[in-house]
């Protein structure tokens, strides 16, 4: 419930601001939208028994942001132990810093930035084949949750991928499937049956599941990430107490709850690719997980080369990357995404780039949610 709330509040907020925009046209001053952030409530922030200043700039446009994406991810020290909770805080106080110095360097380099985006708007199926390289290891699918749209585009990116890589065995890991836990891996983990699919989903209907079911069509084998009894019995290590709903909740979206599952994730993971040297992993995840620019992000645990794709629509681009509030796409672009509800906008670099460190993504696509 807490993701959902978070969600939903920024939602509004940026619809209220007028923020919802796509990207690129990048300045190194504040874009007339980013002027219209609400005002500051306080003179910085509270982290734990720290008073957090941010610079006067940062404060105006990106208070909200900051406390969305990093103050709001703390721990309660009167449930998880203390030394829990200040760890969670150094984590928070890391990636903030990490903030500040990726804001400069977009702002010292946002013209070289924009030059290296390009766009493009299409309404019918992307050619992926145009943007993933030939030799790739590890290919990422970010997404932001439950935006209806984005699980049919997630499914018709894997569908074109059995004819993009024809000589390669694929494999689709995700976070929306229960691992196996307690077992030793073994390929025979990786799911081809649908039927199987909806035991170890027990019934449940999801968006994401769509593209467990469309990987199973196109002969792509489904691996299981997310271990859910592994997180509660880390709740306990780290509470000493068995986790209501809520605790779960607080944990798994923490820092310290983000770098524990994408750790178990890196386990399977290197697992796999021990298994099946030559294979095409493909990781399905929420975007938290996987941004070039997060804490603990699993293309970094990992070290193989990839490709990352954000998949997501325009009222939650300041979550997924507050440095998204300074980018504007031209009137050209802006005209024909708006021109219909099944546009979609295709953000990439046109060569491989430092940059996509502070942006967070090697391309992302941004849809109009569909009902």
């Amino acid at each position: 419930m807490k993701k959902m709330w978070i969600c939903a509040v920024l939602a509004c907020v940026i619809a209220s601001v007028g923020y919802a925009q796509p990207y690129k046209n990048l300045k190194p001053i504040l874009s007339s939208a980013a002027k219209k952030a609400p005002a500051s409530r306080s003179a910085g922030l509270n982290l734990g028994n720290k008073h957090i200043k941010l610079p006067p700039s940062v404060q105006r446009v990106h208070e909200f942001d900051v406390n969305v994406a990093y103050m709001d991810m703390q721990l309660n020290p009167s449930i998880f132990l203390p030394a829990v909770s200040a760890r969670n805080n150094a984590r928070i106080f890391k990636s903030l810093r990490k903030f500040l110095n990726d804001y400069a360097q977009f702002h010292e380099n946002a013209s070289k930035i924009a030059d290296q985006l390009q766009a493009r708007v299409t309404k019918g199926k992307i050619p992926y084949a145009a943007y993933l390289p030939k030799d790739l290891q590890m290919l990422y699918l970010g997404e932001v949750h439950d935006i209806p749209g984005v699980a049919e585009e997630v499914a018709s990116l894997l569908s074109q991928l059995p004819k993009l890589y024809p000589n390669r065995r694929i494999y689709l890991a995700t976070e929306f499937l229960p691992a196996y836990e307690n077992r030793p891996f073994s390929l025979k983990n990786a799911i081809t049956d649908p039927k199987e699919i909806a035991y170890l989903l027990e019934g449940t209907s999801r968006r994401t599941s769509r593209v467990l079911y469309a990987a199973a069509k196109h002969g792509i084998p489904v691996v299981g990430l997310e271990e859910e009894m592994g997180i509660i019995n880390e709740i306990i290590r780290l509470s000493n107490r068995y986790p209501t709903e809520e605790m779960f909740e607080d944990f798994v979206v923490s820092f310290e709850g983000i770098r524990f599952r994408n750790r178990a994730w890196a386990k399977t993971l290197r697992a796999l690719r021990a298994a099946d040297p030559e294979a095409l992993i493909v990781v399905y995840a929420g975007y938290g997980h996987l941004g070039y620019h997060r804490d603990s992000n699993l293309p970094a645990l990992l070290g193989e080369k990839s490709f990352l794709a954000l998949f997501t629509s325009t009222e939650f681009l300041p979550l997924n990357n507050p440095l998204f509030r300074y980018m504007n796409e031209s009137e050209e672009i802006l005209k024909a995404f708006n021109a219909s509800p099944k546009a979609k906008l295709i953000e990439s670099w046109k060569k491989p780039t430092r940059y996509k460190k502070i942006i967070g993504a090697d391309m992302a696509v941004i849809l109009h949610p569909q009902n």
